[in-house]
């Protein structure tokens, strides 16, 4: 039976080769095509993309990895609503002074651009932290009466959870005194939570909560958590000598593409070969689209661009 299985292959040797080049690129185009699209509409409008903020190589059961912000926590700032008359350009002042006061206390921010982009979309909050990449999301309104404005803002994760909200008030004829008040004012609120602690009414701090830590404390924290935990050599070698059977894939997570590799011999070894590739190049993923980079995750980190 195994000779004529055999026989049966070496007659259809073209066939299969054949086969398994058309599945490889139909795959390939699947999972990248919105990578070339991107790249090809940014290139039109003259800007630039990262390969960070583009989804990685890999096949269908991957996840596009979450863009890199060097191990500091992110917050997506959201463009405020403006509910009534406020002077011209209030809100997005306020939103430039609480991304530059956010900046100055250690965090991290998507760009201004990008958030816009996604309200104007009508994203929720949890949808943005996905898209963004980031730990948390701060939503607001303004409302204006005489010389009076009230600014609510919430802070949410990536669940949607609200984890804090307040209505500031401000009085006054300044504008730009007033959006650096209630911006600085919002910050040290967040700063406060990302320590463990809650901001009371005056604007004091009280201790409590979990802490949730602004900032690694090493670089192989930060690369922990910008990277896949699994190792990459176990699945370089996994790959290479039962890639076939997709044994590399169940490691890192992507069952799917798994089970295919078993009922196709790793994509009739096309697959497998790039897979090979890919992770030789640190360019695999994980099921959540985390780029698989560190060699030995429990030993020095150690991560190639």
């Amino acid at each position: 039976m195994f000779e004529t299985f055999i026989a049966w292959v070496q007659e259809n040797a073209d066939l299969m080769g054949g086969l398994g080049t058309l599945c490889a690129l139909t795959m390939f185009l699947f999972t990248n095509g919105r990578t070339m699209y991107e790249r090809w509409t940014a290139k039109k409008r003259g800007e630039g993309l990262s390969s960070a903020s583009l989804p990685g190589l890999g096949f269908v059961d991957a996840a596009p990895p979450a863009p890199e912000y060097g191990g500091r926590t992110a917050v997506a700032v959201m463009p405020f609503k403006e509910m009534g008359a406020l002077p011209d350009h209030f809100a997005e002042g306020l939103m430039d002074d609480l991304i530059a006061d956010l900046q100055a206390a250690k965090f991290a921010t998507p760009a201004k651009r990008a958030t816009e982009k996604l309200a104007a979309d009508g994203m929720a909050p949890h949808e943005v932290a996905r898209e963004l990449g980031t730990s948390f999301v701060l939503e607001g309104s303004i409302r204006m009466q005489d010389n009076r404005y009230r600014i609510t803002v919430q802070l949410l994760d990536r669940t949607s959870a609200t984890l804090w909200s307040d209505r500031i008030n401000m009085t006054g004829d300044d504008v730009m005194a007033i959006q650096e008040a209630a911006a600085r004012k919002i910050a040290d609120a967040i700063t406060a939570l990302s320590k463990g602690e809650s901001p009371d009414e005056t604007g004091e701090t009280a201790k409590g909560g979990d802490a949730k830590p602004s900032a690694y404390r090493t670089q192989s924290e930060a690369l922990a958590a910008r990277f896949s935990p699994k190792s990459r050599l176990v699945a370089l070698l996994l790959a290479f000598f039962v890639g076939y059977f997709g044994v590399h894939r169940f490691y890192v997570g992507r069952w799917l593409t798994g089970i295919l590799y078993i009922i196709t011999f790793g994509l009739f070894g096309i697959g497998w070969l790039l897979d090979i590739l890919f992770i030789l190049f640190g360019a695999q993923t994980d099921s959540k689209g985390r780029f698989i980079r560190i060699w030995l995750p429990d030993g020095p980190h150690t991560a190639s661009s």
